[in-house]
């Protein structure tokens, strides 16, 4: 949305609704303290012993970036979502739901090596004269829990050598694509 890249980035829109699940009082049992978050095809992302958050639903090419969900679309998101987060931790059905929010993603294009993030400089694009002045780093989509803090680092030792041969061709070949 950031008027000087708008257009130019090659990016594909995903709409995801993620539900908040708490587990009620009643129920003695509770996500251990150090249990772990969990990323599968439903992911859980753990907020304590008896708060988690649930996701995400897929409405690929929307253009809805409010974080409001409808009743409608809560439940739908719950519908898709308890079965496959209950399939890796079958005590979700004793949690209850207690809202939903929902997010527009802007993920990279589909390449032979699956769907690498867009890292590098785009001084061209925003038109500067200036070299290496921007820089873009994004597009990690749910791996990006994995490979944030490397990327980072990358981009990073990019930025100080004001030189983008530091960073992976895989991550930089969107700029030599017709947009």
């Amino acid at each position: 949305m950031l008027p000087e890249l708008s257009g130019k980035l090659p990016l594909r829109t995903c709409r995801g609704v993620i539900a908040h699940m708490q587990l009620p009082d009643f129920i003695g049992e509770y996500y251990p303290d150090h249990g772990p978050s969990i990323l599968s095809d439903a992911w859980l992302a753990v907020q304590g012993s008896r708060s988690l958050l649930m996701g995400s639903t897929k409405e690929w090419k929307s253009r809805n970036s409010s974080p409001i969900v409808s009743a409608d679309e809560a439940s739908k998101a719950l519908e898709e979502l308890l079965p496959k987060a209950s399939a890796i931790y079958p005590g979700m059905k004793n949690w209850s739901f207690t809202g939903a929010r929902a997010g527009l993603r802007a993920l990279p294009p589909m390449t032979p090596n699956g769907s690498p993030p867009l890292l590098g400089c785009v001084d061209n694009l925003v038109g500067t004269t200036h070299a290496c002045k921007y820089w873009l780093f994004g597009g990690l989509g749910s791996r990006g829990l994995l490979y944030h803090g490397w990327f980072g680092k990358l981009v990073a030792q990019a930025v100080l050598a004001c030189s983008e041969n530091i960073i992976p061709s895989e991550v930089t070949s969107w700029k030599n694509v017709n947009t």
